[in-house]
């Protein structure tokens, strides 16, 4: 099959996903050196250097609305552009810090800013691409994001073997090289027009907080718990209760990331409606705890028994990350008013933000301290969450404003000069 015909057609969705694979492949070398960087070459304790990480997230997480509020005003291409140059220069200044209190609001500016890029990246995708499709091209991302991501790691692999300042400090320069070459790339894409219909009834993205959306966000991203389950309790759980070989604690994540490259596409399909994203998501939380209670039962087998229970555990825990990233993103276009896509991911963000925090925590406390019920208590999260599912997305469809959005057959009305604020 020739490299071409992996592409999207040419057009601003090509010029998207390019841009993603370059965006990502610097933030596969940034975070794979970076807190080194800063304790090594910063003379930071490591719990400053992740205390810095945390506030960072927070802030990002609180200023997602108000910068998603500015892509709708605005203009989403040139704040995305906006993010992405002041990015490379926060990346930049970031080499040259040497104190907690130089490291702090760089880091923090840093996490504002990625937040920023990406509501505005998400808003961007709404304005250019027909609402029918953009599940399906939410999909291809997040395969171009594994693949972008998996290669910057490979990289900083390398360059991680070096050990020495400068090596750290180029893993933080290749992905402000890669922020500043997203940002000229991005100019290539069209303008989109504000379409003005963001002030249609029922729209609170500009009032205020949509309470029904945020909470389809919080039972919708409860999904994610699965992520870390896979990349933190299992490894664990392997490594300390099974007889599983050892090597499959880390070989299990690869096939995971494999997976998702291969079938997220694909396995997307139909959950570009509410009612099918709907019915994806119950789906997802349904796999999810049948592989809480398959990975409690996998040290009850011999070693041959039970890496065949894990697999099946794996690919469960994978099923349910695919379809429950396939209904996140119908939701979180779905039921967004037209024209405040900027606004309403910023809401998205924040109500997903919740199990983001609590999973590590929930996933590491239970596994530890209840063997194997902890495994169960798990499983019943995940239950909560597939009942929860109906009656959270009945309510944030019973609170919709008229929808004013037409369909559409190809990209939305463009403008070559700003808007003005």
């Amino acid at each position: 099959m020739r490299i071409s015909g992996l592409l999207p057609p040419p057009g601003p969705i090509r010029v998207l996903q390019i841009n993603n694979l370059i965006a990502t492949i610097g933030y596969g070398l940034y975070t794979s050196g970076s807190a080194v960087f800063f304790v090594k070459a910063g003379g930071m304790s490591q719990s400053k250097v992740g205390l810095g990480f945390s506030l960072a997230g927070l802030a990002g997480v609180l200023l997602g609305v108000p910068i998603g509020r500015l892509a709708d005003r605005w203009n989403s291409r040139d704040v995305s552009i906006g993010c992405s140059a002041l990015l490379s220069l926060l990346l930049v200044a970031a080499v040259f810090v040497h104190s907690f209190r130089q490291y702090l609001p760089v880091i923090t500016a840093i996490g504002i800013v990625e937040a920023g890029g990406n509501v505005s990246r998400g808003s961007l995708l709404a304005e250019l691409v027909p609402k029918e499709k953009r599940v399906r091209i939410a999909a291809y991302s997040r395969v171009v994001t594994n693949i972008g991501f998996s290669v910057g790691v490979l990289c900083a692999g390398v360059v991680i073997g070096i050990n020495t300042r400068a090596a750290y400090a180029s893993l933080i320069l290749g992905m402000a090289l890669a922020a500043a070459a997203a940002a000229v790339l991005s100019l290539r894409l069209p303008r989109p027009r504000p379409d003005g219909t963001a002030k249609a009834k029922g729209d609170s993205g500009r009032r205020g907080y949509d309470l029904p959306y945020i909470a389809v966000s919080v039972v919708s991203s409860t999904t994610l718990i699965g992520n870390t389950i896979l990349t933190v309790g299992l490894p664990l759980w392997v490594i300390g209760h099974t007889r599983v070989p050892t090597p499959l604690a880390a070989w299990m994540i690869l096939g995971n990331t494999l997976l998702v490259i291969a079938l997220q596409v694909r396995l997307s399909r139909g959950s570009d409606t509410v009612p099918g994203a709907r019915r994806m998501q119950r789906g997802a939380f349904a796999a999810l705890a049948c592989a809480c209670l398959g990975a409690a039962a996998v040290p009850r087998f011999g070693t041959l028994a039970a890496t065949g229970v894990l697999l099946v555990t794996v690919a469960l825990l994978t099923l349910g990350e695919l379809w429950g990233e396939s209904a996140n993103w119908s939701f979180r276009y779905g039921l967004a008013p037209a024209g405040a896509h900027g606004a309403y991911g910023g809401m998205y963000a924040l109500g997903g933000s919740l199990p983001n925090i609590a999973g590590p925590v929930l996933v590491t406390f239970c596994t530890a301290r209840f063997v194997p019920g902890g495994w169960l208590i798990l499983a019943l999260v995940f239950v909560a969450g597939l009942l929860a599912n109906g009656p959270v997305i009945a309510w944030a469809e019973r609170t919709r404003g008229p929808e004013a959005e037409p369909p559409r057959d190809g990209l939305p009305q463009t403008q070559q000069t700003p808007t003005a604020l």
